[in-house]
């Protein structure tokens, strides 16, 4: 679903609605070309049609507004849709923000993966304004793309790989709980991806630091870009090999089996995250989560 758009030029641009997978829907036209070529970037920046997303702190305007209002010297060109340029922008401090866990419940999902873009290109161009390697300053160019020292040390972004996974024994799933969370809030398991690991080695490493459980079979299902910084959470089932499920680390209070029974009548009550009707009851992870995308689609197999 689409909301309402304005000219653009005219005023600011309100997008409403709702669709998954969120923070995963930025459908436009990156431009990359135009990030290496001086002179269309700025033509760009100097296109009446060019706007602004407004980037806080995990939150974000949920507005559009005109880039002539919001000029910035470091603002981040994001690229281009059908109605013109697109760049990244500090928000000022009376600018009205959303958290961007709230803004990915309530706008299309186009929109909140465009918020999720600009929120990730904006904090690592904060992150690497000095040199990784001599620590002298650096500058941003290609639109905020590249950051370079002046020992011409070339900086590009980062994103953090994290496995997510669900991992089921016929006809029950085994899902943890962190202790910060609402009583009775479980997801799927998750972790870094570290370095010189395949994929599936990670999954397999997390469930077993994590639970004490051995997996096989693990198979890719999807993805979803985490703006909390700047993440691509990897989503895969697995098939439970063996091992006593127990928490073995500090980071789970608790792990354990949910049956297909019980984790299907806590997806048909859904509250919100930090909703504390929870008394022990089963909650799960909200649907704008890529674990509830794993969960939803266990239910939705056939059982056994």
């Amino acid at each position: 679903r689409r909301g309402r758009r304005r000219r653009p030029g005219r005023g600011r641009v309100r997008l409403t609605g709702a669709e998954p997978i969120a923070f995963a829907g930025a459908a436009l036209d990156r431009a990359g070309h135009v990030r290496a070529d001086p002179a269309a970037l700025e033509a760009a920046r100097r296109d009446p049609a060019a706007r602004a997303v407004l980037i806080g702190p995990a939150s974000a305007a949920t507005d559009l507004a005109p880039l002539a209002d919001h000029d910035d010297a470091a603002a981040v060109f994001l690229g281009r849709d059908a109605e013109g340029p697109l760049f990244a922008v500090r928000a000022p401090r009376d600018a009205q923000l959303t958290g961007l866990r709230d803004a990915a419940a309530a706008l299309p999902a186009e929109h909140v993966g465009l918020l999720a873009y600009a929120s990730a290109m904006l904090h690592w161009n904060r992150s690497a304004r000095f040199c990784g390697r001599c620590g002298e300053p650096t500058e941003a160019r290609e639109g905020g793309h590249l950051r370079v020292c002046p020992n011409d040390h070339h900086h590009h972004p980062r994103t953090d790989p994290v496995v997510i996974m669900l991992v089921t024994d016929g006809d029950r799933a085994l899902l943890g709980r962190q202790p910060p969370w609402p009583a009775g809030r479980y997801s799927a398991l998750a972790g870094f991806v570290e370095p010189g690991e395949a994929l599936e080695a990670a999954v397999a490493r997390e469930v077993r630091e994590e639970a004490g459980v051995d997996v096989r079979d693990v198979r890719y299902v999807a993805s979803q870009p985490w703006p909390f910084p700047a993440s691509l959470m990897l989503g895969f089932h697995a098939d439970y090999a063996g091992g006593d499920a127990a928490p073995q680390d500090d980071e789970l209070e608790d792990v354990r089996w949910w049956t297909r029974e019980e984790v299907s009548a806590a997806a048909r009550e859904d509250v919100e995250w930090f909703d504390e009707r929870a008394q022990g009851a089963l909650l799960l992870p909200p649907t704008t989560a890529i674990a509830r995308l794993l969960i939803d689609r266990w239910l939705a197999a056939p059982s056994g």
